[in-house]
């Protein structure tokens, strides 16, 4: 039983953690926070956050791995003919719970580093599936990868910054079309 209820003081530890994290970046940039304000913040002593991270670049790292692979998830999950509609509803809809996080994951100062693990995750391999063919020339698969990536990349910004006023379905469709040239 103790197990039980260590774990559950573990994991409502981190979660507080990591919510104040989230709640100084909206005031500050990462390299402003410093492990005194997250303590301050989440109502403990440095001992316990250092029991669980080394520093708010690595609390913010096990955030955005959090998500990542939740993510990984739902591509394992996924048949490769439904990634353009079910994959990519999938992952507004956690954009859309997780709005918070993902307006600060997805903001300006935190941008390349959030493009680069989203390249990463669409991988030549699942391209190649999505495309249906191997036979893609690869010089042209590295520039398209980024300029999709890119392009979704933006529309989700947008979505962030209205406040998500269009539902995940909408912006599923208007990516689809945008990618697809269709208005």
């Amino acid at each position: 039983m103790a197990g039980i209820k260590g774990n559950r003081r573990t994991l409502y530890t981190k979660k507080i953690i990591k919510e104040s994290l989230i709640d100084l970046l909206q005031d500050k940039r990462i390299h402003e926070i410093t492990v005194t304000d997250i303590c301050k913040k989440s109502d403990i002593n440095r001992g316990t956050f250092y029991s669980h991270y080394k520093d708010a670049y690595d609390l913010l790292k096990s955030i955005q791995d959090e998500l990542f692979n939740q993510i990984s998830i739902y591509i394992e999950e996924t048949p490769v003919e439904d990634y353009k509609d079910v994959l990519l509803l999938k992952a507004l809809e956690l954009i859309y719970d997780n709005k918070d996080l993902c307006k600060i994951l997805f903001s300006k100062q935190m941008e390349t580093s959030l493009m680069d693990r989203i390249i990463y995750v669409a991988s030549k391999s699942e391209i190649d599936k999505m495309l249906g063919t191997s036979n893609v020339n690869n010089i042209f698969l590295d520039y398209f990868i980024k300029y999709t990536v890119g392009g979704v990349v933006s529309v989700i910004q947008t979505w962030l910054e209205k406040d998500l006023k269009e539902s995940p379905e909408e912006i599923a469709k208007i990516i689809n079309n945008i990618i697809s040239f269709h208005p």
